[in-house]
């Protein structure tokens, strides 16, 4: 027989019936209360404990609890009492006691995280100016505007892997998290160094990218509201606890910790050291020989007894392919604002040059801006893999329903390069059409296979 022990306010120590018995039907046997509201099936997760000794006397998840623990996101600790089998004396803590407990766990959603640890990279995004326009503008404008700014700035963060934590007030926070999952498939240092630094970059090229979407986004609020605004970025990165965090019928995954709270303040101090987009030591020390700094600032942060050092970026010293594809479409676009229509009738051309007789009479069913709408999608998401094979998949159904078929996509390679160099007559170079070449082959072949 073995012993197992409750935990709470009084301690109970129970004996199991027999080698194998779980933890549930030890409780049971002995009429303490420990909540399962689907009867002992794995369906439901409220009969969880946590393991404070003898982890290793109890058996291993099955599949059902395997597949529970995974979506939550638990720590080996947490098991599920119903699927959990006790070999040897162990100690553990109920996680739900009460009804209020109880009201908060079944409030879980499928997908609810029911708190982890992880790595993330913060961004911390506040408006500047925003009060004055508040102050000067009708309460429909003040909205429109503000949701229409989240949108813009929200779109660099999800187009390279980051998540929208929330929005507050007139700020963002934002984060780029490398997943548990993800951490344990990182066999060695090395590796992991390389995928903190590919997480660091991605989140490094979102902010860039936010500056530039301020461009476009002034320019249209110059014009429709003689108004313009500045934003101001802070990025941390460390670990992280991450979960679901609210009341039980109002809950939102979150990230919390010092590193978030520094990412916050890192934000502040734009204000003081006059700057737009400061990064901590953390941030620094991963890409120090790729990014390209004007201003490094050693500070004792509100709440911090040390001082750290903060740096002010400017962008990457060496031409981050990725953004360099997107400021040099945006040039594209600002150059020859009907563009999408050259390169369309390049496409016919070559469909006419090309056809059998076959596809001759398909044609364009789809709209100048419905088209160039994709194909701005497709190089704003180089960054996301999982988002850029949706929108490839979209390009490649455009590609056929005008008559190209797949085994000809190579072949449209040189006129896409050919329509965006016509357009770049200053700035085009060896470096970019090299870039080019492989970007649009990258997604060619993506197209072919999707």
């Amino acid at each position: 027989m073995f012993i197992v022990t409750f935990e709470d306010k009084e301690i109970f120590p129970l004996k199991t019936e027999k080698p194998g018995a779980t933890i549930l039907e030890t409780a049971l046997k002995h009429d303490f209360p420990l909540y399962h509201l689907c009867g002992g099936n794995a369906k439901c997760t409220t009969c969880r404990v946590f393991i404070t000794d003898g982890l290793n006397q109890l058996s291993d998840r099955n599949e059902r609890e395997q597949t529970l623990a995974d979506r939550k996101g638990w720590p080996s600790e947490i098991r599920l009492a119903c699927q959990t089998e006790v070999f040897g004396d162990v100690s553990l803590r109920r996680i739900i006691k009460d009804n209020k407990d109880l009201k908060t766990v079944t409030s879980e959603s499928k997908s609810a995280k029911t708190g982890e640890e992880c790595y993330a990279v913060i961004l911390f995004l506040d408006i500047k100016g925003f009060t004055a326009f508040t102050e000067a503008s009708l309460p429909y404008d003040v909205v429109f505007v503000l949701n229409r700014f989240f949108q813009e700035m929200s779109e660099p963060v999800l187009n390279n892997g980051g998540e929208i934590d929330k929005f507050i007030g007139d700020g963002i926070l934002a984060f780029f998290q490398i997943k548990n999952k993800d951490l344990i498939s990182t066999t060695t240092e090395e590796s992991l160094v390389i995928r903190k630094s590919e997480t660091i970059r991605s989140a490094i090229r979102a902010c860039l990218r936010m500056f530039d979407q301020l461009k476009k986004f002034n320019l249209e609020m110059k014009d429709r509201f003689n108004f313009s605004f500045d934003i101001r970025i802070g990025l941390h990165a460390g670990n992280v606890i991450y979960g679901d965090i609210g009341h039980s019928e109002y809950k939102s995954q979150t990230v919390l910790g010092d590193t978030v709270n520094v990412a916050s303040r890192l934000e502040a101090l734009n204000k003081k050291t006059n700057t737009q987009f400061l990064v901590s030591d953390e941030i620094y020390n991963q890409l120090k020989d790729s990014l390209a700094i004007d201003k490094k600032v050693v500070t004792r942060l509100r709440g911090k007894s040390e001082k750290m050092t903060a740096y002010s970026v400017l962008g990457f010293k060496n031409s981050d392919p990725i953004l360099h594809i997107q400021k040099s479409f945006d040039l594209v676009l600002a150059n020859n604002p009907h563009w999408i229509e050259d390169y369309t009738n390049k496409l016919k051309s070559f469909i006419q040059e090309n056809s059998d007789g076959s596809n001759s009479q398909k044609g364009f069913t789809i709209t100048s801006d419905e088209f160039l709408t994709v194909i701005e999608s497709v190089i704003e998401k180089l960054g996301n893999p999982v988002s850029l094979k949706k929108e490839i998949s979209k390009l490649a159904d455009i590609y056929e329903g005008i008559g190209i078929s797949k085994k000809e996509f190579p072949k449209l390679i040189p006129i896409l390069i050919s329509a965006i160099r016509e357009n770049l007559p200053s700035e085009w170079d060896q470096n970019l059409e090299s870039i080019w070449n492989q970007v649009a082959t990258d997604l060619t072949i993506g197209t072919i296979e999707s």
